[in-house]
């Protein structure tokens, strides 16, 4: 900003955030906004290393910044093999917001990678503004002399923090995902117990499960409170379910195109096709034991009952 007081001047026009908790499907969405052109959305070297603007920066100087963080990115992938499984790190691949909200040291990054229990509990009592205003700092740079595209942006730790969003960015769009709980808890945690693996020789699995239980009862009640009260104008919101994505994902898609009043170019849906063909959503047929994680699907059934019901994807008991 020093260098260039314009940047702080670059207007982040309606934004659109992806929402969704972790594995409910955020991550292809998220891919197949990407191959839209009218849409920009930040890959993983622009949030690690954001500066200067990709626009003012010679080629071999991008080269160097990608490079690094592709190393960055893919390192924990080699220490701990089973990551690229459950979760594929690059450079060139789209970002979650995490990484420019950890350079204002308020990210569950850091809590994903560590198991710190005073900066978790710091992190939850602490204010997220500091942590969104340096996110937009970050897009006001990533976009400084480029051509003005809407951004698309996800992270699930933006479900925690929609008030504080819309403070800072009062126009934005969102689109929810939604997938059953006693999916999605065990799925997530086995990403964590995971990803530090490769930063620790200890983890412990089933407090990683009582982690997500309680943070996420918390999280999707209160997002059917804000939801239900009107926090986000409808127009300006849309959730989807993980199950019909899988019948139909272009039906889903423009589904929330439509919704929001967007136009999906024959182009973009071609290339989102294309996408699909590559990186079709439950390929994979990862399983995970609940008991490891100390989660018993009854209790998660009961706990997370209201949500499940208000966006249909309660599971039948077994």
């Amino acid at each position: 900003a020093e260098a260039d007081p314009g940047v702080l001047d670059e207007e982040i026009v309606a934004p659109w955030f992806v929402i969704g908790a972790p594995r409910t499907g955020t991550t292809i969405l998220y891919g197949l906004l990407a191959q839209d052109p009218s849409l920009r959305v930040p890959e993983g070297w622009e949030l690690l290393r954001p500066t200067p603007p990709p626009a003012h920066s010679g080629a071999d100087d991008l080269a160097v910044r990608l490079a690094l963080a592709d190393v960055e990115l893919r390192t924990p992938q080699v220490v701990s093999q089973g990551i690229a499984n459950v979760h594929e790190y690059s450079g060139r691949m789209p970002k979650e917001c995490l990484s420019s909200m950890s350079l204002a040291f308020r990210s569950e990054e850091l809590v994903a990678r560590y198991d710190i229990p005073s900066y978790e509990q710091w992190l939850h009592r602490a204010d997220a503004r500091p942590a969104y205003e340096t996110h937009r700092r970050v897009l006001q740079v990533l976009q400084r002399g480029a051509p003005k595209r809407r951004w698309v942006l996800k992270c699930p730790v933006h479900l925690q923090h929609l008030p504080t969003i819309l403070d800072v960015y009062p126009d934005a769009r969102f689109s929810a995902t939604h997938r059953d709980p006693v999916s999605i808890l065990p799925s997530v945690s086995s990403l964590i117990e995971t990803m530090r693996a490769a930063h620790s020789d200890h983890v412990d699995a089933e407090a990683i499960g009582r982690y997500h239980v309680d943070l996420y009862a918390g999280t999707l009640d209160r997002y059917v409170d804000q939801v239900d009260a009107g926090l986000i104008d409808p127009a300006r919101l849309t959730n989807s379910r993980h199950k019909d994505f899988l019948v139909d994902p272009m039906a889903v898609v423009r589904g929330l195109y439509d919704h929001l009043g967007f136009a999906l170019s024959d182009e973009a849906a071609a290339r989102m096709v294309a996408y699909l063909a590559e990186h079709e959503e439950g390929k994979a047929a990862n399983t995970y034991d609940h008991a490891s994680f100390g989660i018993d699907p009854a209790v998660v059934r009961a706990r997370f009952a209201r949500y499940a019901a208000r966006f249909g994807v309660a599971s039948p008991a077994r």
